[in-house]
């Protein structure tokens, strides 16, 4: 078990955030919270490590660079000049939830609008100087758009569910637009669905504690006992009621949550399998060899040939930068990105053997996915066209 050989970064964890224990770090320890996007984590508790002076030297100038980091960010947040009813998603919104808000490495910022406000919403981005830098769409609908100024990026989202069902989507898509307020913040179920739906949404591409915790912070201070059944409701509609219960005791069993008797019956290997995935992967896949993990990608949804080429789409629109200048190209995507691994794989010793466990490790990742319950893109996403979710089947 993967989780085995992380006991420093656990007790740091628990000690971060709920005061309790001692701890010691090392190199290795610290390489590791690097990848899993916590180095800042410890900040408040960084003398209580035992560690040496040179590591310990490393650490305050990792931390420091994440908070004037995260003080840039807040302060771009802050003076937005979307003027539009939004909301924010995740990163400040997540980091409400924890004892050191600040203490939350943040990445960027995500906010929603109104689809009748978001090409208003776009347009004060770049008025403001801001440069576009990101699209996504799906289907020919633009799902968001991204923009980036003084080494800030800003996401505006139209959608942001990215569930198999289109009930699900409309349903967790309607909860945040409905919720859209001058506080910029969702209520807390709410905000808490889309924290759930965040770790979902990025279990293909790999995912990182950062995520983990936020959701642990977030029924921590959101999710006693007696307001579980009415959240328990809201997870059942969107699908995700299998992920919080074993979310939660995967935190309870390794980062020192308090015990909930709503999560008490999970599959405590379920909850060993999921640890070690997260391990394996780091921060949005960056432990990951890169051309290790995209084949394994690959073989995931390769069980759909049309999932397969929606994928391929999907990461040649994100890496074939003339597409984003040439709008004639953005249907052949899919064929730049598969000539990019083509061209990747030519270029290292690929064995059978090699081959043979990235294959396994794919169908490992499809078992952990179909326990969970979670988002699976060959089982094909719900989409919206033509005024309505509906499923974009790949089988």
């Amino acid at each position: 078990m993967i989780q085995n050989q992380h006991n420093a970064m656990f007790d740091i964890i628990r000690l971060s955030l709920w005061g309790t224990g001692t701890c010691e770090a090392d190199q290795a320890t610290f390489e590791e919270m690097q990848q899993q996007t916590l180095t800042v984590l410890p900040a408040s508790v960084l003398s209580r490590i035992s560690m040496t002076p040179e590591l310990r030297q490393q650490w305050k100038a990792a931390i420091l660079y994440q908070v004037s980091a995260n003080v840039n960010l807040q302060r771009a947040q802050a003076e937005l000049p979307v003027t539009v009813p939004y909301v924010i998603l995740k990163g400040t919104a997540a980091a409400q939830y924890y004892p050191e808000p600040k203490y939350r490495a943040m990445g960027d910022i995500d906010i929603m609008t109104r689809r009748a406000d978001f090409e208003s919403a776009c347009k004060s981005l770049l008025d403001a100087g801001y440069t576009e830098n990101t699209l996504e769409t799906v289907t020919g609908v633009v799902r968001h758009r991204g923009f980036i100024k003084n080494q800030v990026e800003v996401e505006v989202h139209a959608y942001y569910a990215r569930l198999n069902d289109p009930d699900k989507s409309r349903y967790l898509d309607d909860l945040i637009l409905d919720n859209i307020n001058e506080t910029h913040l969702l209520p807390d179920p709410v905000n808490g669905l889309v924290i759930l739906e965040h770790i979902s949404q990025h279990m293909e591409d790999g995912l990182g504690l950062r995520q983990i915790i936020d959701w642990m912070m977030f029924v921590h201070r959101c999710l006693p006992d007696d307001k579980w059944p009415a959240f328990e409701l809201m997870a059942k509609q969107t699908g995700l009621l299998k992920l919080a219960v074993a979310t939660t005791r995967m935190c309870e069993m390794f980062l020192g949550l308090p015990r909930h008797p709503w999560c008490a019956d999970a599959d405590e290997a379920l909850c060993r399998q999921l640890m070690d995935y997260v391990l394996s992967c780091g921060n949005f896949g960056r432990k990951k060899n890169v051309e290790d993990f995209t084949s394994e990608q690959a073989l995931t949804v390769a069980r759909s040939p049309r999932a397969l080429l929606a994928m391929l789409q999907s990461r040649g629109l994100k890496n074939w930068q003339a597409c984003r200048k040439y709008t004639f190209l953005r249907p052949f995507a899919w064929l730049y990105q598969a000539g990019r691994y083509v061209r990747r794989g030519l270029s290292r010793d690929r064995s059978i053997s090699r081959v043979k466990a990235e294959y396994q490790s794919a169908q490992a990742r499809n078992a952990l996915f179909d326990a969970l319950e979670v988002t699976q893109s060959s089982k094909g996403l719900a989409v919206y066209r033509q005024g309505k979710y509906s499923k974009n089947s790949w089988k």
